[in-house]
């Protein structure tokens, strides 16, 4: 793995706003492409954000996906 990807990685991993093991990370050519799942759009914007702040990234391809809110059961 390049030193951008452990930055990468690392960004994403000590963002608090992100949870644990719901992005997938691929790295080409300076590229990031995030996919997943995430509850909130902020959570997507955050990702897309840590990644772009990390040195030596060209851009991001952000396919992270928001999940519909959940309707309340009603009993």
């Amino acid at each position: 793995m390049s030193n951008v990807q452990d930055l990468v990685l690392n960004a994403l991993h000590w963002d608090f706003a992100l949870p644990r093991g719901c992005l997938a990370v691929k790295f080409r050519e300076g590229w990031v492409t995030l996919s997943g799942e995430v509850d909130q759009a902020y959570q997507k914007s955050c990702a897309e954000a840590d990644v772009l702040r990390v040195p030596g990234v060209v851009g991001v391809n952000n396919e992270i996906v928001v999940r519909a809110p959940k309707e309340p059961s009603r009993h």
